[in-house]
């Protein structure tokens, strides 16, 4: 009895669950990037609040809460708060505004960009994270890295670090990369922080952003996606480049690439490497390249992806 006893108790320890914020990166996330509810609600500050409430996503689109100068401390008060009457309320109450944020199936996070400038110590940041995840419950959380203008660039560092390491303590954030973009469309932002107009600040920087980091509608639209980059070579070896991701918040290393020639069978590659496509990295992808010898020119080639599970993804065919 007494053998048996113990057998039990370590038996429950070991499926005892695991509390995300000590959990450390796995190669397979612990939350799906997929779920059966598509809708997503977003918070933020004012460079949330210039794109408005679709935020790229049409349909899937349950609103947002965000203002000018929203710290994360604020956002939080917020949405704790059972009073009506905050201002720059876009929804039909305050108490809609947290019944999306509890029960929307995915959240766009854009804050952190006025934190560091408004003084909210590091330390509350980092609290106000956690908060948001654990109130995330498991669900996808997309969360924009900041970008400040340059006099306060060592804040805006400090809450990107932060959210870097948060990311390595919960499988269901994804970071997506909004330093990146605006430092490569820097004739964009107006004043170091905000864009200049909706179609190429929102539609083709944050919102875009958005739509490639977004998680499948459905457990059926689960499959991986990526990219083909053209080459312009019409002679001599054939180079095979782009990007693969599954619908995961992680970089996924197993996703892999299979090439046809002619329909037959060519090869199959992993994509692991790491890539400098903004759109890659906010999709989670990895990159790959192959190059197919000189006697593939002018033979019809196609490229698939192919993720864990053995779902496939044409990426299409192409005769170079």
């Amino acid at each position: 009895m007494r053998i048996l006893i113990i057998v039990l108790a370590a038996l429950a320890a070991f499926l005892a669950p695991t509390s995300p914020a000590n959990a450390g990166p796995s190669p397979l996330p612990d939350v799906p990037w997929v779920g059966a509810n598509p809708y997503g609600f977003a918070i933020g500050d004012s460079v949330l609040e210039q794109c408005r409430a679709d935020f790229g996503m049409g349909w899937r689109s349950l609103g947002y809460v965000g203002w000018p100068g929203a710290t994360t401390t604020e956002m939080r008060t917020r949405l704790t708060d059972g009073r009506e009457g905050y201002p720059y309320t876009t929804e039909a109450s305050n108490a809609e505004e947290r019944q999306w944020f509890r029960d929307a199936g995915w959240l766009v996070v854009a804050l952190g960009t006025n934190d560091g400038w408004r003084g909210v110590p590091m330390v509350e940041t980092r609290a106000n994270i956690e908060w948001i995840m654990t109130e995330a419950r498991g669900r996808p959380v997309l969360w924009f890295d900041v970008r400040q203008s340059p006099q306060l660039s060592a804040g805006a560092d400090a809450v990107n670090e932060e959210l870097q390491a948060a990311a390595g303590r919960w499988p269901n954030l994804k970071i997506l990369p909004w330093h990146a973009w605006t430092a490569a469309n820097a004739d964009e932002l107006i004043d170091g922080v905000h864009v200049k107009t909706y179609e190429r600040g929102c539609e083709q920087g944050r919102n875009r952003l958005i739509r490639h980091g977004a998680p499948a509608e459905s457990t059926a639209a689960d499959n991986p996606i990526g990219y083909w980059y053209p080459h312009p070579a019409t002679s001599g070896p054939v180079p095979l480049t782009g990007w693969l991701a599954g619908y995961t918040p992680r970089q996924r290393e197993y996703v892999s690439l299979n090439v046809r020639s002619d329909y037959g069978h060519v090869g199959r590659w992993s994509a692991t490497g790491a890539t400098s496509d903004l759109w890659a990295w906010a999709a989670g992808g990895r990159s790959f390249s192959v190059t197919l010898g000189a006697e593939f020119r002018g033979h019809l080639i196609c490229l698939d992806a192919i993720d864990a599970t053995g779902q496939w993804t044409s990426l299409g065919c192409r005769t170079p």
